[in-house]
């Protein structure tokens, strides 16, 4: 197991990574938010994308309100948030998501960890939590995007 990869900045990599994906992909600037506890969202949609290899395995989860989600996906594919339908914004969210551990799974990978990504889910709903198990490192950024908040989740286990 090579150390590098266990002293990457994860929540740096992370951030840095969000900020390009919402500038090029969205046009939008993000203002983080540091020191935060999750939001409540009320009813939210999650993106989430695992990855793992021999020596690490983990996710991102990418949550924001399901307002955000439409917002986000009418700016990424140039329609109205009127004629977009529930399948636009989960497969928004969820390429977002894909975009931010396929960047993290590059940056492990030139560390020495080799791993894989799953393809990404959507979660949708009023009230629930993603867990991680106590040996789980676990990293939260929230940033503020077009008047909402929206968070950052990832666990990951070095083996």
């Amino acid at each position: 197991m090579n150390g590098q990869a266990q002293s990457l900045d994860i929540r740096h990599l992370i951030s840095e990574q969000v900020a390009e994906v919402f500038k090029t992909m969205l046009s939008l600037q993000l203002v983080p938010l540091p020191n935060q506890p999750m939001p409540h969202f009320g009813e939210r949609l999650t993106g989430s994308v695992g990855f793992g290899g021999e020596s690490v395995a983990g996710a991102v989860y990418l949550h924001m309100s399901t307002g955000l989600a439409k917002h986000l996906a009418s700016a990424m594919l140039g329609l109205s948030p009127e004629e977009l339908s529930e399948n636009e914004s989960n497969d928004v969210v969820g390429e977002i998501a894909n975009m931010l551990t396929g960047q993290l799974k590059s940056c492990l990978c030139d560390a020495g960890v080799s791993c894989a990504v799953s393809t990404p889910t959507i979660i949708r709903g009023a009230s629930y939590e993603i867990e991680h198990m106590p040996e789980v490192r676990r990293e939260l950024l929230l940033f503020k995007c077009a008047a909402s908040v929206m968070a950052v989740e990832i666990h990951i286990k070095f083996n």
